[in-house]
């Protein structure tokens, strides 16, 4: 995997989460994922692509979970 890929996930996963969160988060996706301990620059295209998947969809599910709390809170507010 390209390191300026992998830092702009990691970017994006530090704006919606904050710093130690978003890096938390990223990694430890990583490593509960098939491809574990292994080096970033060392992945192949095939994993590169397996790993940009799931944490697609991990920051699909922050998002979709903020926006819930939010319309949450919301609601909760108006009663």
């Amino acid at each position: 995997m390209d390191i300026s890929k992998w830092n702009y996930i990691m970017e994006s996963f530090q704006k919606i989460l904050g710093y130690d969160k978003g890096t938390t988060e990223v990694l430890i996706t990583k490593r509960f994922s098939i491809i574990g301990g292994k080096d970033i620059n060392t992945l192949n295209d095939r994993e590169t692509k397996y790993l940009t998947h799931i944490l697609r969809k991990r920051y699909k599910d922050i998002l979709d979970n903020e926006k819930r709390r939010n319309n949450y809170e919301r609601v909760k507010a108006k009663h």
